[in-house]
């Protein structure tokens, strides 16, 4: 609300009058081509709303019906917003007549489609500050809801008189008595009452430049948004929004002599909106989608992708392959119960030291239409999820990158740099797609449909092929089993290979070898948002055939006649999901409305590759998801209950039942079983450190009496 004693009133009298015919008079025709009064038929209905006191003006409504109106609107926005309100508050009073006069002052009218369309970076430009703007953002910091006092009562100390007093935004005692006969002019001597007092709620939000658009090597800059009445409440963290209000300054201090009249800007804002609107619909002309529908026609167009993926690095046609699958996603699913199935594909690259994983994030991170690059060395839990933080005298609920991120792409290198604690704060993100916080009395659910191609380093500087996943980066098996697929990248020498190689990136550095994508990055963008918001592909019966073939196929592929449980499991049901949302993603990828057998072929390679690079049992040599699940194969698995059968039957043995069995003869009898002594040590350290074995003699053990 805003105080009248600073505005021309004469002004606001004459834009009352006017907007107060346009609203009772304002006609359009409607789709059943009826002559209808928008306004006023929103006005008869809007009290029957309880979750709503605004009347949302589209602003080029006021402009068709009086243009000199609009006119003084846009020229004086204070007094266009405040003459506004006291017209529908009249209109509210003739059509409403049992509505008291505190009730008709929560209702607002709210102004959208109005201003100059910015970027948060361009509201630095002063020429704005007082006038009406729209921008589009995405929010990442929200205050609670306050109660704002507008309006109190106060008597003056001299006469005994009771008055309203209105109040903008600072609390100020009145200066004049309004009693003609009075004279008192002393602020002291006004006391504030505690009756009569109407309150609005007030929020804060902190908006940011959208991702996509912040220039390459630029900070993203952001706004306060002030939400007044029922705004206020509406939008969380994490939601990308479209703002309508006017942009005004406020001293960063108090202004005194000898003080810089330092002052920072924020937006009143008139109106806010979710984003709706699909984001190609704003952007894509009509010589974009003819190139679409002109690259949709193209026999090659599926090796073009692919090629367009990180050009400049050479091979590794299967990664890309997977990542063109991630940037399109599958169709995500809401089960009759409730129960929602992601569509967003999860991808793990571990490679040797100059492989080019990180030139491969961040590639990808321009390519993607939505998309956040960040490094694990320097993110904390709060920073790639949500944090409640501490601003002044009030908690705030802060977005982190996952958030942000969301219906997007989310490139994090140095994976595995991040500390154990920030880690856990991954799994709920990557499997249920969102983020809970419960600090501070904020409990929130915030949304984070996001896909994460993250890229790590092996433990031991180069990938040991005879070590397990688990064993060779530093992640626990309960996140590397949320990936859908892993690549693991290799630096081994190969004479053939390497000479490709090397002509490859010296071609690239004398500019022999260009690189250049066979689909240009912007068009890229634009296509991979016009498959994600226009394709949902259908499963055939076909392509759901060939899929469960192979989940079959690999279940059944080291079975024995009754000795199934005891044998390595190859897939799982989580593979299973994953090879529904690639086939998905490669049918979306070339536009198609079903997915065909051509599309279960395309992700049956893909985790097939994935799956015999690290799914792979370096000791038996055969494919068990364990490896990637557990940290432990089959093999090793069977071992270690080996190794705990044999001290268990040894200590039944007279010699060793006091003495417990010496870890000499637990070697030997292991040794039979070709079982190292190595393992056997491994072994006994972790049952001991479980608390099930202890040692009684020294290098003589058995097991704690139950």
């Amino acid at each position: 609300m805003i105080s009248e004693f600073y505005l021309n009133q004469a002004l606001i009298d004459e834009i009352k009058e006017e907007f107060y015919d346009f609203l009772l008079r304002y006609t359009e025709v409607d789709e059943n081509g009826e002559i209808r009064n928008k306004y006023l038929e929103q006005i008869r209905t809007i009290v029957a709303e309880a979750h709503s006191r605004s009347l949302v003006v589209s602003f080029p409504d006021v402009a068709k019906y009086n243009f000199e109106l609009s006119k003084k609107i846009l020229e004086n926005p204070e007094e266009g917003v405040y003459a506004s309100n006291l017209a529908l508050w009249d209109a509210l009073k003739k059509i409403h007549e049992f509505l008291d006069d505190k009730q008709i002052r929560s209702y607002y009218v709210r102004f959208k489609d109005i201003g100059a369309r910015l970027k948060i970076r361009e509201l630095t430009n002063a020429r704005y500050i007082n006038s009406f703007i729209q921008v589009k953002a995405i929010v990442v910091k929200a205050t609670k809801i306050k109660e704002l006092l507008k309006r109190a009562l106060f008597r003056c100390d001299v006469c005994g008189i009771e008055f309203s007093h209105e109040l903008h935004d600072k609390f100020s005692s009145p200066q004049v008595c309004p009693n003609l006969n009075c004279n008192n002019e002393d602020p002291r001597k006004f006391t504030l009452l505690p009756k009569g007092q109407e309150f609005e709620e007030y929020q804060e939000l902190t908006i940011q430049e959208l991702p996509e658009e912040l220039p390459p090597g630029q900070l993203p800059q952001s706004i306060n948004v002030v939400l007044r009445g029922d705004m206020a409440g509406k939008i969380r963290p994490g939601d990308r929004v479209l703002v309508f209000g006017i942009l005004k300054v406020r001293p960063e201090r108090a202004i005194k002599a000898g003080v810089k009249p330092l002052f920072q800007t924020y937006i009143e804002s008139t109106y806010i909106e979710k984003e709706t609107v699909t984001e190609e619909q704003l952007v894509l002309t009509d010589e974009e989608k003819r190139l679409i529908e002109e690259l949709k026609k193209q026999p090659d167009l599926e090796e073009k992708i692919f090629r367009s993926i990180a050009p400049s690095i050479y091979g590794e046609d299967e990664i890309k392959k997977g990542i063109a699958a991630l940037l399109f996603g599958g169709v995500p699913k809401v089960l009759p119960d409730g129960t929602k199935i992601r569509d967003t594909i999860n991808i793990l690259l571990v490679g040797d030291p100059g492989t080019g994983k990180s030139q491969i994030l961040k590639y990808v991170a321009q390519l993607a239409p939505r998309a956040i690059y960040t490094s694990g060395k320097g993110a904390s839990a709060a920073g790639l999820t949500a944090a409640v933080v501490k601003s002044e005298d009030e908690w705030i609920l802060e977005a982190g990158v996952l958030v942000l991120a969301d219906k997007g792409l989310a490139c994090i290198d140095e994976f595995d740099k991040m500390s154990s604690e920030d880690r856990k704060a991954l799994h709920e993100a990557m499997e249920q797609q969102t983020i809970s916080v419960a600090k501070a009395g904020i409990v929130a659910t915030l949304n984070a449909r996001t896909s994460i191609l993250a890229a790590a380093n092996p433990k031991l500087g180069k990938y040991d092929e005879n070590r397990s996943i688990a064993e060779n980066i530093n992640l626990p098996p309960t996140i590397i089993s949320r990936f859908d697929l892993i690549f693991i990248l290799k630096d081994k020498p190969d004479v053939e290979k390497d000479k490709l190689k090397a002509r490859h990136i010296m071609g690239l550095h004398k500019g022999d070898i260009k690189a250049e994508p066979p689909i240009p990055p912007e068009l890229m963008k634009k296509y991979i948002l016009y498959a994600k918001e226009h394709v949902t592909p259908k499963m055939t019966d076909v392509a759901a055939k060939k899929i469960e073939e192979f989940y079959l196929m690999m279940r059944n592929m080291y079975s024995k006649e009754g000795q199934e449980e005891a044998s390595p499991i190859p897939i799982t049901a989580r593979q299973l999901e994953a090879l529904v949302r690639l086939a998905e993603a490669h049918a979306k990828m070339l536009l198609k409305e079903e997915v065909d057998e051509k599309d279960a072929d395309f992700a049956i390679n893909v985790v097939r590759y994935s799956l015999e690079q690290v799914g792979r049992d370096p000791e038996s040599g055969k494919i068990d998801t364990g490896v990637i699940y557990t940290g432990v194969s089959h093999t090793r698995r069977s071992k270690y209950h080996q190794v705990i059968e044999i001290i268990k039957n040894l200590q039944k043995e007279e010699e060793y039942v006091e003495t417990g069995v010496p870890l000499k003869k637990i070697i030997e009898v292991a040794k039979e079983l070709k079982i190292d002594e190595e393992f056997v040590k491994e072994v006994i350290k972790k049952e001991m450190q479980n608390g099930t074995i202890f040692e009684p003699r020294y290098n003589h053990y058995k097991f704690v009496p139950l």
